[in-house]
């Protein structure tokens, strides 16, 4: 028994068909749901969210094409049949966009909500086209910047999970060793609300090649008793799933057993 709340279809369809690939290949693995969370750039009802004054508002119009109420409406239909996925959500957070966030998001019935910072101001920090910002940047200050952005998104009490905690280290590039003792602090404060961190295999398909977290941030969530789930983050149907079992074992590394599956924004536990 185990779920993947971290599934992505926007490389096709909106369509019972397409959906249905991404549901098989997870039962395949052995799961018993999948949570499809739709990126919130994708939609045009986030476009407050996500504008800007310079390049972030320039690249979302080239991606927000989609309706988020076809969205939603395919997977309450897709529940009707029978499938076992549920309707979550992955939207960025931007300190300062709280009302436009929770605006764009309170009118639907979700069963969870993963907050991701992909973003410090107009900076995409994992886009490719991108990369030669981190050249310019000192990695310890991204970091510390980074990080307490996160800390301030745990605490709007906007998300219920965390996606990928530690994206900021995508393409390799890491702070000095001791940075990670402020990362500490952010992490302490995390611990004081109810969201769950998420431990994401998208890092193995990634250039920076490992799992996130960092074995220094588990061990962080590990110490304040932080709820965990993993994901896969997947963008198709095979990676529904993916390295499930490499995750299951970092995470029984730090003596973490028990992960959840989400109903109606309530997490419920579950062992492994």
């Amino acid at each position: 028994m185990a779920a993947d709340y971290h599934v992505h279809i926007e490389n096709g369809p909106f369509t019972i068909e397409w959906l249905k690939e991404f549901v098989n290949q997870g039962l395949k693995r052995g799961l018993k749901e999948i949570g499809i969370s739709e990126h919130g750039h994708r939609f045009k009802e986030g476009f407050e969210v996500y504008k800007s004054n310079g390049f972030r508002t320039e690249w979302i119009k080239t991606y927000m094409d989609q309706s988020i109420e076809d969205y939603v409406e395919l997977i309450k239909e897709a529940k009707q049949m029978g499938l076992p996925v549920k309707l979550g959500i992955e939207a960025d957070y931007f300190p300062g966009k709280e009302k436009e966030i929770r605006d764009f998001l309170t009118p639907y019935l979700w069963d969870f909500i993963i907050g991701s910072v992909h973003w410090i101001d107009d900076w995409g920090i994992d886009l490719e086209e991108s990369i030669e910002e981190w050249h310019r940047r000192n990695v310890d200050e991204v970091y510390l910047e980074y990080f307490n952005i996160i800390e301030k998104m745990a605490k709007t009490g906007l998300f219920d999970i965390i996606g990928h905690i530690d994206l900021v280290k995508i393409f390799g590039f890491r702070p000095n060793y001791k940075v990670f003792e402020k990362i500490e602090r952010n992490i302490e404060e995390i611990s004081k609300t109810s969201i769950v961190i998420e431990v994401s295999t998208a890092g193995l398909r990634k250039p920076v090649g490992e799992i996130y977290p960092s074995k220094e941030i588990m061990a962080m969530i590990k110490k304040y008793s932080i709820p965990v789930v993993v994901n896969s983050d997947a963008h198709y149907p095979e990676h529904v799933g993916y390295e499930f079992e490499k995750a299951y074992n970092y995470v029984k590394e730090f003596g973490i057993k028990r992960l959840y599956y989400f109903e109606g924004r309530k997490r419920i536990p579950y062992n492994i």
